[in-house]
């Protein structure tokens, strides 16, 4: 049965408002974070993240891909439910104690290999920590997603960012504990929020521990962790190469500017929480006609997911003039680029979906490898003539590879029409949105020459929405795409 208008709109307004907050925060806290932490400081916690992302990858042994695919198997059997759920979160749980001894063992050999000093050893531990926490968290709010409970969802999301937003600004301007703030007020709010969303969970379903589960959920997820690997390896190649090709200030403004282009990804993951389980549905349900409801029920998802990285690379210079100091001006054009690469992983988020549900997901190892590869040969050709800024546009260019590859790929698990009278031109206004925020100040033009050619962009992302988004398309929004014919 498909869902009221109101409904749904009302539960996009619930997935959108925690990216609202996580966009909104980041840039609300920068006038007091830029000046009590320097370009430094950030390149110290962004060269840690490369290690939180590692241990993240290897304590969640891919378990969230089970989670999702089991709770749409079993959510009609609340036992079985409730399994599934403790079972994986325990596995995580345990491994990161028993990886946390590890990474205690190593930090100070991997904190003189990042930042020359194993003084901050004891960093690296406290972020890997936290990272693990976070699968906690995320396992919880997908949980509470499937069962398509949207409040709960805005209000657990809202106050996680918050709390871990206060504490890390009390921490950093209050106590004046430079990069050790931010990762301090992390670490806390993931327990804080971690804990009470288990015994939430808890109250609701029953613990209890299912061996024969995690081994499904391990077959699902371990497939996954080679790709894990080098994922990391992939998104931390950048700022490796910077601290070494260029300095560890680049390296900070490479990770403020990677926030504010991550907060892009955020807001298309909210969307995610919309559309995903009813893709997932509709994969099951099947029918003659799969293919081509899919691709128009994304259509309306799609525009939105190219049209606000495409916003945010036009004035995002504008942005950061009243909210920052001289300082960091520079952040604007990676944050541009980087707005760019992460609105065109769209595609990359239904490939994913696609391959889990045809249980394939060890095609993920060989993309990622070809991904290491295309970043690794385009980071070294722009890298070092252009620092942060050469580490975005060789991310760009390899989504631009990588991710044409992996819709080839995710096409052959499970085919999707996408309307490509939609795609192509929100595709090339995204490209041309970063195209213009770095031509205009490379060249030197007029600030109201630029500002002319951003309302040019601005008029043809509402002319695509305009023209395309016809009623049959916003009319996806409303309802799940249900099967033509029952099989």
């Amino acid at each position: 049965m498909s869902e009221t208008p109101r409904h749904v709109l009302g539960a996009m307004a619930r997935y959108t408002i925690p990216t609202v907050v996580s966009m909104a925060v980041p840039f609300a806290t920068l006038p007091i974070m830029t000046r009590w932490l320097t370009p430094a400081d950030y390149g110290i916690v962004a060269l840690g993240q490369v290690v939180a992302s590692l241990f993240m990858g290897l304590a969640s042994l891919g378990l969230t891909a089970g989670l999702d695919r089991g709770f749409f198997k079993y959510e009609t059997d609340r036992q079985a439910l409730a399994s599934l759920m403790h079972s994986g979160l325990a596995v995580i749980a345990l491994m990161t104690v028993g990886l946390g001894a590890v990474l205690v063992a190593v930090s100070a050999m991997l904190a003189e290999w990042l930042y020359g000093s194993a003084s901050w050893a004891p960093l690296l531990v406290v972020m890997g920590v936290t990272s693990s926490l976070g699968v906690v968290v995320t396992a919880c709010l997908s949980y509470l997603r499937n069962r398509e409970r949207a409040s709960a969802f805005m209000r657990w999301s809202v106050a996680a960012l918050l709390l871990e937003s206060a504490l890390a600004v009390a921490l950093v301007a209050g106590a004046g504990l430079g990069p050790w703030g931010l990762v301090l007020g992390a670490l806390a709010g993931k327990v804080i929020v971690a804990a009470a969303m288990w015994v939430s969970l808890a109250r609701e379903l029953p613990p209890a521990f299912d061996g024969a589960m995690v081994r499904e959920m391990l077959g699902i997820g371990v497939p996954l962790l080679p790709r894990t690997c080098l994922g990391v390896a992939d998104n931390g190649l950048d700022r490796l190469l910077v601290n070494w090709l260029s300095s560890l200030g680049q390296v900070g403004l490479f990770g403020m500017a990677n926030r504010v282009g991550y907060s892009v990804f955020s807001l298309m993951t909210s969307l995610e929480q919309v559309y995903l389980p009813p893709v997932y549905r509709s994969m099951f349900s099947g029918g003659a006609d799969a293919a081509a409801r899919l691709g128009a029920y994304l259509s309306p998802y799609f525009v939105v997911s190219v049209a606000v990285p495409a916003l945010v690379a036009l004035f995002v210079e504008e942005l950061l003039w009243v909210l920052v100091t001289p300082l960091f001006y520079g952040v604007a054009p990676i944050a541009a680029v980087l707005a760019g690469y992460y609105g065109q992983m769209f595609f990359g988020k239904i490939v994913g979906a696609q391959l889990v549900y045809a249980k394939k997901t060890w095609y993920s190892s060989p993309l990622a490898a070809v991904r290491l590869g295309v970043h690794l040969v385009a980071a070294l050709l722009l890298v070092e003539p252009f620092g942060a800024l050469g580490a975005a546009l060789a991310l760009l260019a390899t989504g631009l590879v990588a991710d044409a590859l992996g819709v080839v790929v995710g096409q052959r698990a499970f085919r999707i029409a996408y309307e490509l009278r939609i795609v192509v031109p929100g595709m090339l206004c995204l490209w041309a949105a970063v195209l213009w925020a770095l031509a205009g100040p490379w060249l030197g033009w007029p600030y109201a020459a630029r500002l002319g050619g951003k309302a040019v962009i601005v008029a043809s992302l509402l002319v695509l929405a305009g023209r395309w988004l016809k009623p049959a398309q916003l009319r996806g929004l409303m309802r799940e795409p249900r099967a033509a014919v029952s099989v």
